[in-house]
């Protein structure tokens, strides 16, 4: 019997699974060289204007007492926002690519679905435009069953259509035969 603090144990915690490491790696790869980028700019950026500023400054013996921020800070203030915004405008493009991918496999696994709740088992084209795990093992179970439904249908068809109880041999077929369709239907 485990205990609660058995499950605290560190090959019981909780690890980070991910739904599809392909596209969320490339999605978060894509996400850490935005901001390489993004924040190596700033800095060039805030380099440039340093280097104007100071320049500017250099040979001057008073700093004039000026009303406002500082040069510093009103660059500051500018890149903050533009950085911002990007930022969300690569969260707002991760979340449209996401969306769209999961409605993709959504959409493929609700057809396989809904064909399975019609019990239509039969062979289908399959659509390959989305390779996913949950896709792969509904096509799976799918052909499963309809193996499965052959193998019944086999078995019902080599029953006769009337019994004699008074021939064993038939009886015995018989039986098997339910035997073996009582496992297909278990």
């Amino acid at each position: 019997m485990t205990t609660n603090n058995e499950w605290l144990k560190p090959e019981h915690r909780r690890r980070r699974h991910f739904i599809d490491a392909s596209i969320q790696g490339r999605l978060l790869a894509a996400l850490v060289m935005l901001e390489l980028i993004l924040f190596s700019g700033a800095m060039v950026w805030l380099y440039l204007d340093l280097n104007a500023i100071i320049e500017g400054n250099l040979y001057r013996v008073h700093y004039a007492d000026t009303e406002g921020l500082s040069p510093f800070l009103a660059i500051l203030f500018t890149i903050i926002p533009v950085i911002l915004l990007v930022n969300l405008a690569a969260l707002w493009l991760a979340d449209v690519i996401w969306r769209g991918y999961v409605r993709r496999i959504v959409k493929q696994l609700r057809r396989i679905l809904a064909r399975i709740s019609k019990l239509d088992l039969r062979e289908q084209p399959e659509d390959r435009s989305v390779h996913h795990d949950v896709i792969e093992k509904a096509r799976s179970w799918l052909a499963n069953e309809r193996q499965t439904f052959q193998e019944i249908k086999k078995t019902v068809s080599a029953l006769p259509e009337t019994i004699d109880f008074t021939d064993e041999k038939e009886r015995v077929r018989v039986r098997s035969a339910l035997r073996k369709l009582r496992t297909f239907l278990t």
